[in-house]
């Protein structure tokens, strides 16, 4: 037996909300845990096999859990204005032809049915005048749908803020809120009048599918007087009514100006020799001379909502049915079928659809009506982060990266204020420092000065070991170490010290705390160690992977802020070389497609 089935966008669009409510809101004020803490992290100094040309990154548990880690820089936290849910970006071109939106459209999340004007405001196109191109823009803040003079039916849906289009409008994407409460800006209370007026189940428009034929229409039916339930109209003009009785029965007549404007009624008698329509209601409002009616076959909308009425417009020379208009939108409609009739005199043929506005109304909830079921995050890396004179939450400059990632949760070692802490503790709301250190740092002194010049320095990109372990391996009391003669030892004796103990310079300055020339800090990442022995301590003596001689003393040493292979690992982008610069602030992107 055949089985269809398929996960539906709002799948994707309510896991987009509930990561970004996750990100954002207390979970449980009675833990600890208080909801979803994330960083931006920076890393992965060291050239690509292939430099410039970065790697795909590993999908594997080595990369993700440990690899990665090893790698990392320094993180920046995000927080809840750092994070918008976004969808694809339209804008507004003259000569365009937009989609408009259907509720039966089963790819509708794949058009371009909305547009960004140039003034920052969204629309969500309701009618696209059978596919012409747009050649008005959209334009202002009413919360009712609007034509422009092109045919087109606009919903203005919000405005995007100065400061969102900073954070998160970029050229394939634009940012989308639904919103629960104002803030006080003019966006927010346009947005929140469009929210709160939307019409459940409404019917804005009626497009027709079959456009028949042979149908009489009045465009501009003079009225000569005007009863409770009837109107005699005048026989002069360009279009006069049918001088045969019963002609119009079945049509509707709607006031389209004048007194009584605005009612529509249905023909249910007419005398060709007086030109009188009787209706099947009688007018709230008499019409008077200054009346003008159009009359044309009836529009009838029937389903299990309420209030929606349209009439419709003929095409004189054709006979045929250009388009119905909408005067009531209704409400309640969940499924809606419309029936153009008219008298069996004349006409025939025609069919209409009914479109019926998304759950909540149009411009209700633009999140789900626009589809936007990805979350960006927008982080600025400042030239100088941190700490310098101790470390504290340190990101340098003058140093490059090549991979973005993003963590969840890390297990800290330090508070707030990047202060080291006797527990390490899982981070939270209250205990997550703006920036995080994830390399170690060493305060090393250089064994041999010209003056205030090391002699044979470190350098970024140098991989180091240290002595302790050199002497090990040459004595035989590294476990891996096999060789059992002294000579063999010796010669191999660097090699297995690397293998036993390594780590890769990130970043070097002179000490700013010392006066001592011959004091520097050292940050090194892809720190490794063999077995439970610690990489490097206070007084080892620092060894380049490719010398034996001693180079320098580690005078103090701290680890990174974060509990190195903590959390978890949720995005990682591999990039060129990206070079930061005391005066230059990195922008990062990150998009997550739910």
């Amino acid at each position: 037996m055949a089985v269809y089935k398929y996960a539906t966008k709002d799948l994707s669009i309510n896991a987009a909300k509930s990561f970004l409510y996750n990100a954002t809101h207390d979970e449980d004020s009675s833990t600890e845990k208080k909801s979803m803490i994330l960083y931006v992290c920076l890393g992965h100094n060291k050239e690509w096999p292939n430099e410039p040309t970065p790697i795909t990154p590993p999908d594997n548990e080595q990369h993700l859990s440990y690899e990665h880690y090893r790698e990392m820089i320094g993180c920046r936290r995000v927080t809840s204005s750092d994070m918008s849910h976004v969808t694809q970006r339209y804008d507004w071109t003259s000569g365009t032809v937009y989609s408009m939106w259907r509720d039966t459209d089963t790819d509708m999340y794949e058009r371009s049915y909305y547009v960004l004007t140039d003034e920052y405001n969204v629309y969500k196109c309701l009618y696209n005048n059978k596919g012409s191109a747009s050649t008005v823009k959209p334009s202002g803040f009413s919360t009712l749908p609007f034509t422009t003079s092109d045919g087109y039916t606009w919903k203005y849906m919000y405005t995007v803020s100065l400061s969102e289009a900073n954070k998160f409008l970029t050229p394939s994407y634009i940012p989308v809120k639904t919103i629960e409460t104002g803030d006080g800006s003019t966006e927010s209370d346009r947005q929140l009048a469009v929210q709160n007026t939307a019409v459940n189940g409404a019917i804005h428009v009626v497009e027709t599918v079959q456009v028949g034929s042979g149908y009489h229409y009045i465009a501009n039916g003079v009225v000569e007087a005007g009863g409770r339930d009837d109107i005699r109209l005048s026989a002069a003009g360009d279009n006069p009514p049918s001088p045969i009785d019963n002609y119009y029965n079945g049509s509707s007549i709607y006031i389209q100006s004048g007194t009584g404007a605005g009612q529509l009624r249905r023909i249910i008698d007419y005398d060709g020799s007086t030109k009188t329509f009787t209706v099947n209601t009688a007018f709230q409002t008499t019409c008077n001379t200054d009346s003008r009616v159009i009359i044309s076959p009836s529009c009838t909308i029937i389903g299990d909502g309420q209030g929606a009425k349209a009439y419709t417009r003929v095409n004189i020379s054709t006979g045929a049915i250009s388009n119905v208009q909408v005067i009531a939108v209704g409400s309640g409609y969940s499924r809606a079928q419309a029936l153009i009739t008219s008298n069996s005199i004349h006409g025939s043929g025609a069919t209409a659809n009914v479109v019926i506005s998304p759950t909540g109304g149009h411009g209700s909830n633009p999140i789900r009506e626009l589809y936007a079921d990805k979350i960006m995050m927008n982080i600025q890396f400042n030239g100088v982060e941190g700490v310098s004179a101790n470390g504290n939450g340190y990101i340098p400059s003058n140093t490059e990266f090549r991979s973005i990632s993003l963590l969840s949760d890390p297990v800290l070692k330090c508070d707030s204020n990047n202060n080291f802490i006797t527990v390490e503790r899982i981070a939270n709301t209250s205990n997550s420092p703006a920036t995080l250190r994830m390399m170690t740092r060493l305060t090393i002194s250089y064994n041999q000065m010209d003056g205030s010049t090391p002699q044979n320095p470190l350098v970024v990109g140098d991989t180091i070991t240290n002595e302790r372990n050199r002497l090990r391996a040459e004595l035989g009391t590294l476990e891996f170490v096999t060789e059992l003669g002294q000579t063999a030892r010796e010669s191999a004796a660097l090699t297995n010290a690397v293998l036993a103990a390594n780590a890769d310079i990130v970043y070097i300055r002179e000490d700013e705390t010392e006066s001592d020339p011959s004091f520097y800090s050292v940050y090194i990442n892809n720190v490794e160690s063999y077995s439970d022995y610690a990489a490097f301590t206070k007084d080892d003596v620092i060894l380049k992977s490719t010398s034996d001689t001693q180079v320098a003393t580690v005078e103090s040493i701290k680890g990174p802020e974060a509990n190195t292979f903590s959390g978890e690992i949720l995005y990682v982008e591999h990039i060129q070389a990206v070079t930061r610069d005391p005066e230059q602030t990195e922008d990062i992107k990150i998009i997550l497609d739910f």
